[in-house]
């Protein structure tokens, strides 16, 4: 059912997943709120209230203590809940994995970015979309390079021709634009993003996104207009004209 990319990792507790969900990157948790015996829903609901962005699907068995379990689940938030033995057919699975709403703060960047990239090698243009989906798999520039088929030298002269910024810059951009995804949720410190995005030091996160974006990560934060700050950043990621040009 997981794409090559993908992985699937398995926790024993619930301690273990609320610290993994607060210091790695993890797209989405399925979870069964009875998987030790008792019905946990209040740990699902915590989970929720903490992070709203990280979709949550509960995936249980039909059994009279659920029901009641999945109207509490759905009032904390709780929108996808599968039954085991009804609805968990792999097909269907994967497709409630596709429907999943995408990180809006991407889309935003890679709306602003496709004029340029609709003219680049196919190669290069699907490397820039795994870079902001999954920033914290390239620790550096030779990585895009290598994602994009292209030697450093060729990936400077492609950006150079699509009007995009630099390498790095584009590191930078896709990390900060991650960064301020989970900044909306209130579970996570910015101690935590520094790691979920394998910063070597809180220093260096901070430096960064000052640089693309000119505030500090505070203040990023507390400004909560998040959607002009990542407009800001797709700006940055465009050398020439704008991002519209």
């Amino acid at each position: 059912m997981l794409e090559d990319e993908q992985s699937l990792i398995i926790f024993e507790d619930w301690h273990a997943l609320a610290e993994a969900v607060r210091v790695r990157p993890i797209d989405v948790v399925i979870v069964d709120p009875r998987a030790d015996g008792a019905l946990r829903v209040d740990e699902v609901a915590t989970l929720v209230e903490r992070y709203p962005s990280l979709p949550v699907i509960v995936y249980a068995v039909l059994a009279p203590e659920m029901l009641q379990g999945t109207v509490e689940l759905a009032r904390a938030g709780v929108r996808h809940v599968v039954l085991r033995g009804f609805d968990d057919e792999p097909r269907r699975f994967r497709e409630l994995l596709e429907r999943l709403p995408s990180r809006t703060l991407d889309g935003i960047v890679m709306e602003q970015l496709r004029p340029r990239l609709e003219l680049a090698p196919a190669l290069l243009r699907r490397a820039i979309l795994e870079l902001f989906e999954s920033p914290h798999l390239f620790r550096g520039v030779s990585d895009l390079a290598r994602a994009a088929g292209m030697t450093r030298r060729n990936l400077d002269r492609w950006l150079d021709r699509l009007g995009l910024a630099s390498g790095r810059m584009l590191l930078m951009g896709a990390r900060t634009t991650r960064a301020v995804h989970y900044m909306r949720d209130p579970g996570f410190l910015l101690e935590d993003i520094t790691r979920k995005l394998g910063y070597e030091s809180p220093r260096l996160f901070a430096r960064q996104v000052r640089a693309i974006t000119g505030l500090s990560p505070s203040v990023v934060r507390g400004s909560v207009q998040y959607e002009k700050v990542i407009e800001q950043v797709a700006e940055r990621l465009c050398r020439r004209g704008g991002c519209e040009a």
